[in-house]
């Protein structure tokens, strides 16, 4: 195979490398079925990086000149099969996840909900509760007596703001945790998701600056960078934000907002003291700035005890709470909810309204349902147990599996931690290899606001159960000594 690159050519080098291979197909010195080279071994060969060859093969994959198949590689497809054999390719990973210019918080969104969909594969990656967990059955008979109680009432629309029953029931969990809300300050929302965009919407305008931690969820970072805000990040430790670098980037670049997830912290799983909270607390009335909570995974606690909440904490009104089902229970159902005083919880509606309207009529009913017949306690209890002991799995299996050097956290909740690597390992890199060996993890880079390179990853220990996280880090072992 010979691929000549002219490297002062205004056409970048994955084009180059596409159009020859895709000229070798047309001519047919690589006929159907030749498997091409190893991205590495292309790369090596060409000098270029393995990225580059990565985003070639991409390109001849969307064309349907090639078939990429996990574990086993990427062939020339047969042009008598491409026609039908395309739109069923069920796995196209490549065209979402390393476009110029690479990683980004939204590309890495798109390639997990990709990834969780291919039956061949271990992921790590999403930061989903277990499919084998959920409680279809108590949910199911909650929507059928909704249906025979409320009949077409249940799918008809509904108001903005929300299920008035839910938001009782919502505000009387929020009381057992600490949080004294009352369910006219409860707005529920379409996921978290939606909670984090409301929120930005109606406290931020693009070109102003919100304080993050970093790392922090990718999610949010996605939300913020589509209005145009610009992200500060806080660096994390063992207890969570540090809170001591805060005041001076307040001074620095007066942000609109601060957004920090205390309890079980995405991506790293650590948790903020209560020291820090006080103070962060402090440092918002003081700088009159509002502070998002994000408690989605906040239940989901295996040992020891965490702080109260920020907003149970908050004397001043300047905390707005996010929360939702998602994580803990059902995240199909996409039901979240928000907490926020009554001037700032109109405008939100307002946002609520024009977004989407409402959220489904018949998914709060059935939550409302669920909730009412105390299926949540023993729901968590159930999984708490359960997620615990494969946590414990995985921390065993990094200790065998990783190279000297790595370091991870031990989150005693939440579904994920946050494993460092030496600085010499490329985790984008060793994402591309580990695809090949049919696992996947979160990159570490997307989930810092600066979007600096990091030899971090998050992996998820809750999703899979424990035969499955052994052979997952065995295959993460496999890409690491190639990488």
């Amino acid at each position: 195979m010979k691929i000549c690159l002219k490297r002062n050519s205004p056409v970048p080098l994955y084009l180059q490398i596409k159009e020859c291979l895709q000229e070798q197909i047309e001519q047919g010195i690589l006929p159907p079925a030749t498997k091409l080279p190893p991205t590495r071994c292309l790369a090596d060969e060409l000098g270029v990086s393995r990225v580059t060859v990565v985003n070639a093969y991409a390109e001849l994959e969307v064309e349907g000149w090639v078939q990429a198949h996990v574990g086993r590689g990427t062939f020339v497809s047969d042009p008598r099969q491409t026609k039908e054999a395309w739109p069923n390719e069920p796995f196209t990973w490549q065209t979402t996840l390393l476009r110029p210019p690479g990683v980004s918080a939204s590309t890495m969104l798109a390639d997990m909900l990709d990834l969780a969909q291919h039956p061949d594969l271990i992921s790590f990656a999403m930061g989903a509760p277990a499919t084998d967990l959920l409680p279809v059955r108590d949910f199911r008979r909650a929507i059928n007596n909704v249906l025979r109680r409320d009949g077409a009432e249940a799918l008809q629309y509904d108001g903005a703001a929300g299920y008035e029953p839910l938001r009782a029931i919502i505000a009387e969990i929020l009381h057992a945790r600490g949080i004294r809300a009352r369910s006219r300050e409860v707005l529920i929302t379409s996921g978290s998701q939606q909670g984090l965009d409301l929120a930005a919407r109606v406290l931020t305008r693009p070109g102003e600056c919100v304080i993050t931690e970093n790392p922090t969820y990718l999610g949010a970072l996605d939300v913020f960078q589509s209005y145009g805000v610009q992200v500060i990040g806080v660096p994390v430790d063992e207890e969570g934000m540090r809170v001591e670098l805060l005041e001076e980037l307040l001074e620095r670049y007066r942000p609109r907002l601060i957004y920090t997830i205390p309890t079980f912290h995405n991506p790293t799983g650590v948790t903020m003291g209560l020291g820090r909270r006080k103070k962060l607390l402090e440092l918002a009335r003081q700088y009159h700035i509002f502070i998002l909570e994000d408690g989605v995974c906040s239940e989901l606690r295996y040992e020891g005890s965490s702080p109260p909440p920020l907003k149970a904490l908050d004397r001043w009104g300047c905390v707005l709470y996010v929360n939702s089902f998602s994580k803990i229970l059902l995240p199909g159902i996409r039901v979240g909810y928000m907490v926020a005083s009554r001037h700032i919880r109109e405008r939100l509606i307002a946002a609520k309204q024009s977004a989407d309207l409402f959220t489904s009529s018949l998914m709060q009913r059935a939550l409302a349902e669920y909730l009412a017949a105390g299926h949540l306690d023993r729901h968590l209890a159930q999984v708490c147990k359960v997620y615990k002991a494969r946590r414990d799995v995985m921390l065993d299996g990094l200790s065998r599996y990783l190279p000297i050097g790595a370091k991870w956290t031990v989150p005693q909740g939440g579904l994920c931690l946050w494993v460092t690597l030496p600085s010499c390992i490329s985790t984008v890199q060793l994402y591309l290899s580990a695809i090949n060996y049919g696992v996947a993890f979160a990159v570490g880079s997307v989930f810092r606001p600066d979007g600096q390179s990091s030899s971090a990853l998050r992996l998820n220990f809750a999703a899979n159960p424990p035969d499955l996280i052994e052979e997952g880090l065995r295959r993460l072992a496999k890409a690491l000594r190639e990488d």
